[in-house]
């Protein structure tokens, strides 16, 4: 793998994406920080809840939900820098980055209490909730084009002598109605989860019997499509994303990033990276934009041509 441009250093970012149509970069560190892809200059800066933990553009780019480890969103102007709206929700708890309706109008998240809540995007209000007991809500992502969500729930520890049910992926159609989740895949162990780009496939990274694997599943039905051994991560988390064309997926590993073909889920190439720990990749580019503890990066990846 090889950088063809110079790279552009993002300091400490816990996250990071591109806008929809491309031309900007989030990243999520102590503050939230807006780059300009074309001039790779920053636009504005600013830190507006404390202990941000995840973000989310909404679809038209506009505006981007942050959430706090205690669980509290606020929405800030794209354009301006500027704070929108605060939702003072600071008793919510931790949980998964939120998620945009379709239209823009709503903000879902979920809790590590089990609880989704879906909450109007202008004025905070929450038009409905609905309590999974005994889960945590560790991910939710838009897919199909933002059509339909995708939850992934973490089944919590049960008592001893008690079998531990499998961790599951719910995917829900907008509008949320209570009980209207359908459950698309099970499994022991999930760490992450990542939709391909045309909504067709689920790649996930689980656990099973003390070894770590990555699978690759049909969204419709859940049928493994394929299915290999990997390393285990580092402790840094376990982001997992596939490239924007769909032909591989890239995965944090244990100070490196590992990228597996698809089909086949060979490995492509391995990189070492410094406590890495978020990843998005700009569609129709070889720009990926990588997350650290320490310092993330803007850079230019080229292992197809390496490896071909």
């Amino acid at each position: 793998m090889t950088a063809s441009v110079k790279p552009l250093k993002l300091g400490c970012s816990y996250g990071v994406r591109f806008s929809p149509d491309g031309a900007r970069l989030a990243v999520l560190g102590r503050d939230l920080v807006l780059w300009d892809m074309a001039s790779r200059q920053k636009l504005w800066r600013g830190k507006y809840i404390a202990h941000m933990s995840g973000m989310a553009f909404s679809p038209d780019g506009s505006r981007i939900a942050i959430k706090s480890t205690t669980g509290q969103l606020a929405v800030v102007d794209a354009a301006s820098g500027n704070l929108l709206l605060n939702f003072q929700n600071k008793k919510d708890g931790e949980g998964c980055s939120p998620a945009w309706s379709p239209c823009g109008r709503y903000l879902a998240d979920g809790g590590w209490d089990g609880r989704l809540r879906l909450r109007d995007a202008q004025t905070g209000e929450v038009l409905f909730m609905q309590e999974h007991p005994g889960e945590m809500l560790r991910d939710a992502c838009a897919i199909d084009g933002g059509r339909r969500l995708l939850l992934q729930h973490g089944v919590k520890s049960v008592e001893e002598g008690q079998v531990q049910p499998p961790d599951y992926c719910s995917v829900w159609d907008w509008p949320l109605q209570a009980g209207a989740g359908r459950v698309v895949l099970s499994l022991p162990g999930i760490r992450s989860c990542s939709p391909s780009p045309d909504g067709e496939r689920l790649a996930v990274l689980h656990h099973a019997g003390g070894e770590e694997y990555l699978s690759v599943h049909a969204i419709d039905d859940g049928c493994r499509l394929a299915t290999v051994p990997v390393e285990g991560g580092g402790g840094t988390g376990n982001a997992l994303r596939w490239l924007p064309d769909g032909s591989a997926l890239g995965r944090i590993g244990k100070g490196k990033l590992l990228f597996y073909a698809w089909p086949g889920l060979d490995v492509l190439a391995q990189e070492a990276f410094t406590y890495p720990c978020a990843l998005d990749f700009l569609p129709a580019s070889p720009l990926a934009a990588i997350g650290s503890w320490e310092s993330g990066m803007l850079t230019a990846l080229n292992f197809h041509k390496e490896t071909a």
